[in-house]
Parts: structure tokens; sequence; C-alpha cells
């Protein structure tokens, strides 16, 4: 039988077992995968819970002290790709979602991320809504609508019992007239951005885990 030349089997080894050559696949991810393909910060927040929630896990089981600033997470990867949408957008999320898997990690909870970005994704349709062609608004939404969300949860503290449901949620816009096109999009983001940011809230109410102060 043919065999590979040494040095070549050995480059196709380690291109096989090399981090970087593994495909993002959050997009195709059932039940979230198209709340991530229409908000960079929805992905952000993905991939920040995750390497959050593993960064946490190793943290406890090493016996570390909790860490308490971002600054401790230096050189943590992001993930970002350009086809994700803005960076700044995609890397507030992140930020927001590694806060979140963080203390979960820490704290032995249940890693919930896909679960819940499932509930608030339900019913959320694939392309763009009209007069928003590229999500610029739904993506916003999302965003404004987990930082409200999380304020209101997080002051109710995890002694209350379940989040808001998506359909629950007031939107009130205030933006331009001249983006009223985007009103019905933004509105739609921020309705289950507040239901993620609710639940995390809810979850991580004050005094309840690392990160706690910090910006």
């Amino acid at each position: 039988m043919p065999k590979f030349p040494i040095v070549a089997a050995v480059i196709f080894m380690i291109g096989l077992a090399a981090p970087e050559n593994i495909p993002e696949n959050h997009c195709q991810e059932a039940g979230t995968g198209v709340l991530l393909t229409r908000s960079a910060f929805a992905h952000g927040y993905r991939h920040g819970y995750e390497a959050g929630y593993h960064e946490g896990n190793i943290d406890i089981n090493m016996a570390r002290p909790a860490r308490t600033s971002f600054k401790q997470f230096k050189g943590l990867s992001q993930g970002y790709e350009t086809s994700f949408g803005p960076k700044k957008s995609f890397s507030a999320g992140f930020e927001l979602g590694l806060k979140a898997g963080y203390g979960d990690g820490y704290a032995g909870r249940v890693f919930r991320a896909v679960d819940e970005m499932r509930a608030v994704a339900g019913s959320l349709k694939e392309g763009p809504d009209k007069g928003d062609a590229n999500n610029i608004y739904f993506d916003r939404g999302v965003s404004l609508g987990y930082k409200d969300g999380f304020a209101q949860g997080h002051s109710r503290g995890p002694s209350a019992a379940t989040a808001t449901s998506v359909d629950s949620v007031k939107c009130v816009y205030t933006g331009k007239a001249s983006e009223a096109p985007g009103e019905t999009s933004y509105c739609d983001g921020y309705r289950r951005g507040f239901v993620l940011g609710h639940t995390d809230g809810l979850v991580m109410g004050p005094g309840t885990g690392p990160l706690e102060a910090s910006k």
C-alpha cells in the first residue's frame, strides 16, 4: 500500500489537531443559529459565555480565587471573524457573555446559554426585516435590550422565580424619524435581548458571584 511521506503525514496530523482549523459552527447551531447570524452582539455573547464557563470551571477545580476583573482574562481569544458582523458589537456581547459564563462555571451552575438563547430565538425568521437589510437595527436592539433586561433582573435578584417572556416585553423606539423603517426590526431584537439579559440579571443578582463590580 502507498504510504504518505513522514513529513507530509506529520503536517496532516498537525492540521487536524490545530484548534484554529476547527470551523466556527455556532451559526449552524440548532435553535440559536438564526439569532447568532442576525446579531453580532448575540454571537459574541455566545462565544464569551462558552469561554467564561470554561475558565470558571478550571479556576474552581484548581481551587483558585475567583477572578474579579476583565483584565485577568487578558489574552483570551474572542474568536471573532469579519463575517460575524461589527466587531464592536461582537466584543460588547463577548464581554457580557464572559461575565455570565464565568460566574456560572465558577459557581458550578449548569451551562445554560444554549437553552436560553434557543428560548429567545423562538419564531425568529432567518432573513433580515424590511428596512434593515444588514440587521443593524436588530443587532442594536438585542444589545440595548440585554442591558435593560439585565438591569431589571439584577435589581430583583435570584429570589425571583422566572424571567419575563419575549411577547411581554414593551419596546419604545426613540430613534430618529428617518430610521422609522428599522423600528420593527429594532424592537424584535430588543425584546429578545431583554429576556436574555433579564435572565442573567436574575441569576447574577447583587453579591452572587465574581466580576460583580468589574467594568
